[in-house]
């Protein structure tokens, strides 16, 4: 075999080892951004399934003493960015049902992460249910001064049983649940309605420790 051909077939081999290579690279990518694409949809469903499960929350829930003047709106103010569609989900079931709690209109507030200064002021003249989104960079603990009287609602078991939250949604096999601070609602500001913690299936009361 000569010099020349030894070469050639040396980088034939090389060739068809980087185009084999390429191949399973843009395999590979394919399937991270279809299970991406996947995850994100999956993700968009589970921000109208909470904004849909916050809707009915507002209906078993009455407030004890409300101050509210008749005129006045029932305020869910929602807490840091989001890119999922909540906020616009939320918007459109309050105002396409006519959304009122103990006779108030719903009104639905968000604030992003940039606008936390104006938030907490916001929040301190008086509302009712306040989300923490996922990527919200305040805490409880951060807003709880200004607003003690409110229900407090975010994502993730621990917001409750860690961070002492009032409702927490958890996502367990494809299911979306509520675990409830049964804390909470014995505080005089709210009572919830035995019909909602009497759904087994969705909720789950809890008496966090500590």
């Amino acid at each position: 075999m000569s010099l020349f051909k030894s070469i050639f077939n040396r980088i034939a081999r090389v060739s068809t080892l980087l185009i084999l290579l390429g191949v399973i690279s843009l395999n590979v990518g394919f399937w991270d951004v279809k299970a991406k694409s996947k995850s994100t949809e999956e993700d968009r469903r589970n921000a109208r399934v909470q904004a849909t499960y916050i809707t009915r929350l507002v209906k078993f829930i009455h407030w004890e003493g409300n101050s509210t003047n008749e005129e006045e709106s029932f305020k869910i103010v929602v807490l840091g960015n989001e890119n999922l569609g909540f906020v616009r989900s939320l918007n459109f079931l309050v105002e396409q049902s006519n959304l009122s709690a103990d006779g108030h209109p719903v009104e639905v507030v968000h604030f992003t992460n940039d606008k936390m200064k104006d938030a907490l002021e916001f929040i301190n003249t008086g509302v009712h249910f306040i989300y923490f989104t996922q990527d919200c960079k305040y805490t409880m603990e951060d807003v709880f001064p200004f607003r003690k009287g409110a229900l407090y609602i975010s994502e993730g078991r621990d917001f409750v049983v860690v961070d002492k939250g009032c409702i927490a949604f958890e996502r367990t096999r494809n299911r979306l649940k509520l675990v409830v601070n049964e804390t909470c609602f014995r505080r005089k500001f709210a009572k919830v309605n035995p019909v909602l913690t009497s759904l087994k299936s969705v909720i789950e009361v809890i008496i966090p420790k500590g």
